[in-house]
């Protein structure tokens, strides 16, 4: 892609990318339901075999498009396997674009053009089938609970955490334990989430 999000016909690796700033696509995805009339967002905790931000927690899915590929392709691709969900792209509520632009380390820099979708769901965490490789255990967190961390009215909060060889335990995080940002990210997340679960379906963006 060039600065404009223009797709131009080369090819490069996922760490060539990363290591030049070359722009990018990628799909984000942050699955939300709701349980005894509370809603819940749910992130995944980052391998810690990761390059880039292990050990922390992000959206619930997230990945680079393959060569030609776009979200309604690479979607429900990357969920089922990361998650072991099986999902149309119908399914999936989008909003918007996001430009995300981070430096991690020397040598790992992030110029992403970024899809962004909702995705409600009615399985529960613990049925999820994680990939190792990628995910570690997936957070459930109460979008008010998030809502009050990332406004910074709250400097840790408490959700479930759920994975393979994890006891069903409970976690208390703060920002530092998501992956770094300058937009307000997951705050911009969770108010769409909440306006979701209030039955609004237009003008949702990111």
């Amino acid at each position: 892609m060039d600065c404009a999000g223009n797709k131009t016909g080369e090819v490069i690796a996922r760490d060539d990318a990363h290591a030049s700033g070359v722009w990018h696509g990628a799909f984000h995805c942050l699955i939300v339901y709701e349980r005894d009339n509370r809603g819940y967002a749910l992130f995944q905790k980052r391998s810690a075999n990761k390059k880039i931000a292990p050990g922390k927690f992000d959206v619930s899915v997230g990945g680079h498009y393959s060569a030609g590929e776009d979200a309604r392709v690479a979607g429900p691709r990357e969920i089922r396997e990361e998650l072991g969900l099986d999902v149309r792209f119908e399914d999936l509520a989008p909003v918007g674009k996001r430009v995300f632009v981070y430096c991690f380390s020397p040598g790992i820099i992030e110029h992403e053009f970024q899809d962004v979708f909702l995705l409600p769901m009615s399985a529960r965490p613990e049925e999820l089938r994680l990939q190792p490789e990628e995910v570690d255990a997936v957070f459930e967190l109460l979008v008010e609970e998030g809502l009050r961390l990332f406004s910074g009215r709250a400097e840790t909060v408490r959700g479930r955490l759920c994975g393979r060889n994890i006891v069903e335990t409970y976690e208390t995080v703060s920002v530092h334990d998501f992956v770094p940002n300058f937009d307000n990210y997951y705050l911009k997340l969770l108010l769409l989430a909440r306006r979701y679960f209030e039955g609004e379906r237009e003008m949702l963006v990111v």
